[in-house]
């Protein structure tokens, strides 16, 4: 399935589904079972797919929060202790290719947000699109799936 459409269904989705999931796993090789309907899941398959990049989430009564950053994104905390000590911590040449790109390095820096209704996994799986989407500019041999990102 195109990605822009994925995410559609997506943002249109008040809750993760069988059918969702079904999506997920003709458009994606490493999707764990139950992608829509599980924050573990869908932390899986960010961590699979986009390998090293950093997510958060959250939820509140009303509302349900995702964000996902390139390592070395300004926007995510250093100073800490025992920051820079993990081997993965530091960015990678391609995520430094990503934030360095003239064209597209402040959308990639400035990271992937999303805050909807709905659950934690779609406003997770939301930013995952988002991005994945994103890596198409940047990626020629991805340009089949380009869109604009949507301002979740």
């Amino acid at each position: 399935m195109d990605l822009r459409k994925l995410l559609q269904l997506v943002e249109k989705a008040p809750i993760g589904s069988p059918e969702l999931d079904s999506e997920f796993e003709s458009t994606f090789r490493s999707v764990p079972p139950n992608v829509t309907r599980s924050i573990d899941a869908a932390a899986r398959l960010i961590e699979t797919e986009l390998s090293g990049w950093w997510w958060n989430c959250g939820h509140c009564a009303l509302r349900n929060g995702a964000s996902l950053y390139v390592p070395g994104s300004s926007q995510l905390p250093v100073n800490y202790p025992g920051a820079g000590t993990a081997p993965d911590f530091g960015p990678r040449p391609e995520h430094l290719r990503l934030l360095q790109d003239p064209r597209w390095g402040k959308l990639f820096d400035s990271g992937f947000h999303c805050d909807r209704a709905g659950t934690v996994a779609l406003a997770m799986l939301t930013v995952f699109l988002e991005a994945k989407i994103a890596l198409t500019f940047v990626q020629p041999e991805a340009s089949a799936n380009k869109v604009i990102r949507s301002n979740k």
